[in-house]
């Protein structure tokens, strides 16, 4: 099933343990210009946003990506509490794309506007496990540890969400080779 939804931030688990700072000031440039000029705020699309550069190159720009799976875990009991259920099944919202405007829409505390997907293949789990937001740092380049990642090949079984801002006519591949 596929929808588009709003989020507050903290209602999602980003799967990036980084923002990186020049990204949040692009972002943040572009939503006030856009806001500006087109009264489109890149924290509220409900569509591609298709934009052609001063060089002429189309870029293209689609909501954050959220994707609903289940995961089995196990609760950790507080002191006082009672034993818990030794494996739990829960479904899990978590950020595959859309970091760094997630992150502006955190830090002033607005929703932000997100495509949502749930009911996809459970024998291909996201290629990184869900964490906190307060794990999330920003730093002036990628730092070495980028994100849990959930297998040995890290990148294997990438749904490829850059068919969300394809501009040519090739299909990106099924997954992504890094």
């Amino acid at each position: 099933m596929m929808r588009v939804s709003d989020f507050w931030p903290d209602e999602l688990n980003p799967t990036s343990l980084y923002v990186l700072s020049d990204q949040l000031e692009l972002m943040q440039k572009i939503r006030k210009e856009l806001l500006g000029q087109e009264q489109i705020d890149i924290l509220q699309l409900s569509d591609i946003l298709h934009i052609r550069t001063a060089e002429g190159k189309l870029i293209a720009m689609a909501p954050p990506f959220v994707e609903f799976y289940p995961e089995n875990v196990r609760i950790i009991p507080l002191p006082g509490d009672k034993p818990t259920p030794e494996r739990l099944s829960i479904t899990v919202p978590i950020l595959k794309d859309g970091i760094h405007r997630t992150w502006l829409a955190r830090e002033e505390g607005v929703k932000i506007r997100c495509i949502v997907v749930s009911g996809a293949l459970a024998q291909h789990k996201p290629y990184a496990y869900p964490n906190s937001w307060d794990q999330v740092g920003v730093y002036e380049s990628k730092p070495e540890n980028k994100k849990f990642y959930r297998r040995h090949n890290e990148y294997s079984y990438l749904r490829p969400l850059k068919a969300l801002r394809q501009t040519g006519d090739a299909p990106p591949p099924p997954e992504w080779g890094r």
